[in-house]
Parts: C-alpha cells; sequence; structure tokens
C-alpha cells in the first residue's frame, strides 16, 4: 500500500504553517518588553502584558510543534496523527475564511473511507511499497 499523495500534501501544508507560526512565536519574543513596560506606570498593567506575551508564545510553540508532530506523523502513517491532523483542522475552521475552507477540505480527506483504509493497513504492519522491494527469486 502506497501513502496517499492527499496525506503528503497535508503533511507539507502543516510543516509550511509550523515554519510561519514558529517564526511568529520567535517575533513575538523580540519585542523590546521594556518599551512595552515603559509605557505603562502600573505594576499591574506591566504584569498583564508580560502575561499575554507569554501566553502567546506559549501557544504559538504548542501550536507550531503539534503541526510538525502532525506532519512527521502523517509522512509515517500515523494512525494518532490522523486524529490530531483532524483536531488541528477543526482549529483552522476558525480562521476565515481561507482556515476554514482548508480545515474542512482536510476533514473531508481524513474522513474518507480509502483515507482511512490506508491508515488502517499502515497501522496493520502493510508497510509502503517504496520501503521494501519486492525481490524476484
Amino acid at each position: 500500500m502506497k501513502r496517499p499523495d492527499g496525506i503528503t500534501v497535508i503533511a507539507v501544508w502543516h510543516f509550511v504553517q509550523a515554519l510561519f507560526i514558529l517564526i511568529g512565536a520567535c517575533s513575538l519574543l523580540a519585542i523590546p518588553l521594556s518599551g512595552v513596560f515603559g509605557e505603562i506606570n502600573d505594576p499591574i498593567g506591566e504584569f498583564w502584558a508580560g502575561f499575554g506575551v507569554t501566553c502567546g508564545v506559549v501557544w504559538l510553540l504548542v501550536m507550531g510543534v503539534a503541526l510538525v508532530l502532525s506532519g512527521w506523523g502523517l509522512l509515517r502513517m500515523k494512525q494518532w496523527a490522523r486524529w490530531l491532523t483532524f483536531v488541528l483542522a477543526i482549529f483552522g475552521l476558525f480562521a476565515f475564511p481561507v482556515g476554514t475552507v482548508i480545515g474542512a477540505l482536510i476533514i473531508w480527506y481524513l474522513l474518507k473511507e480509502d483515507t482511512r483504509e490506508a491508515f488502517e493497513a499502515a497501522e496493520g504492519g502493510m508497510l509502503p511499497d517504496e520501503a521494501f522491494p519486492v525481490e524476484e527469486v
């Protein structure tokens, strides 16, 4: 059984998304917090500014890592990656309008019968044809 091309496309999409999200996390870390805190003359305001930046960085890092894991698992046809991708696609539905369309297409593709069968075959030990070529005796 060969890995479906759609799974490869989704995995590459997740790697591209992860790249941009992780760049966003680094950019958020690069915000000069001293400039933000210099404008705020209130200790409680400083706390909430730092808390907001910290939450943003943590969220972006978690999403970036989840996308990398999902892409890696999809390329290896792991069932857990199929479900992680399904959850990530549900999150993508809220990114109107492009994320909604892409998320819906990913959900539709992952729920197709032949896609489900490909993952079950891979989990059952049937490796892709290119992994171990058959030698004629």
